[in-house]
C-alpha cells in the first residue's frame, strides 16, 4: 500500500448516527447523486482515482482503503475479489472518510495526509469509532432514508438491494436501522 511521510489516521467526528446520516444526505444531493447512479463519475469529480489491489498478493489492509494525499487528491483502493455491490459501499465508505474526517486531519493546522484502512485495531477506539461513521456516512449515501423508506413500503428485500445497487445484507441492515418491518 502507498505509504505518506507523516500521514494520520481518521479523526473521528463523534457525531450522531443522525447527524451523519443527515450530512450525508446533503452531500449526495450536492453531488447529484441519484439512487443506483455509479460512483466512478463522483470519485473523478472529486479528484480521487478507484485503483484495484488483489488481497492475495497486497497486505489486505490495503485492498479496502482510501490514500488522501490532499482535498482533491485520494485514491481509493478496492479488492479483485468483491462483487460491485460491495464496491459500491466501499467506495461510499471511503467517501465517509474524505468527506467527514479528512477535515479533522491536520498538524500545525495544515491538512495532513491521510490513510484510512478497513481493518484497524480492536484496542484504537478511534478507529473503531471513525469505521462505524464512515459505515452511517455510506449507508444514507446510497440509501437516503426518506426514499428507502417509501421503496420498502413497495418491495421486498431483494428487490431493494436491486433498486440502490446494494448487496442483500446491507438492504437488510439499512432497514433494520431506519426501524422499519
Amino acid at each position: 500500500m502507498e505509504t505518506l511521510q507523516s500521514s494520520a489516521k481518521p479523526v473521528p467526528a463523534r457525531a450522531s448516527k443522525a447527524v451523519i446520516s443527515a450530512y450525508a444526505e446533503d452531500i449526495a444531493r450536492q453531488l447529484g447523486f441519484q439512487i443506483g447512479n455509479t460512483l466512478e463519475p463522483i470519485v473523478a469529480t472529486l479528484g480521487g482515482i478507484i485503483a484495484y489491489r488483489n488481497p492475495i498478493y497486497v497486505n489486505s489492509n490495503a485492498s479496502e482503503s482510501i490514500v488522501v494525499r490532499g482535498g482533491n487528491d485520494f485514491t481509493i483502493y478496492l479488492g479483485t475479489m468483491t462483487s460491485p455491490e460491495r464496491d459500491r459501499f466501499t467506495i461510499a465508505h471511503e467517501l465517509g472518510h474524505l468527506f467527514i474526517h479528512y477535515p479533522l486531519t491536520s498538524i500545525d493546522g495544515a491538512p495532513t495526509p491521510m490513510i484510512a484502512t478497513t481493518w484497524v485495531d480492536d484496542d484504537d477506539e478511534d478507529q473503531r469509532r471513525a469505521e462505524w461513521e464512515a459505515n452511517w456516512f455510506a449507508a444514507a449515501f446510497l440509501m437516503p432514508a426518506e426514499d428507502f423508506a417509501s421503496y420498502a413500503k413497495q418491495m421486498d428485500l431483494n428487490e431493494l438491494a436491486m433498486t440502490f445497487s446494494v448487496s442483500y445484507s446491507a438492504a437488510e441492515m439499512r432497514k433494520t436501522s431506519l426501524g422499519i418491518t
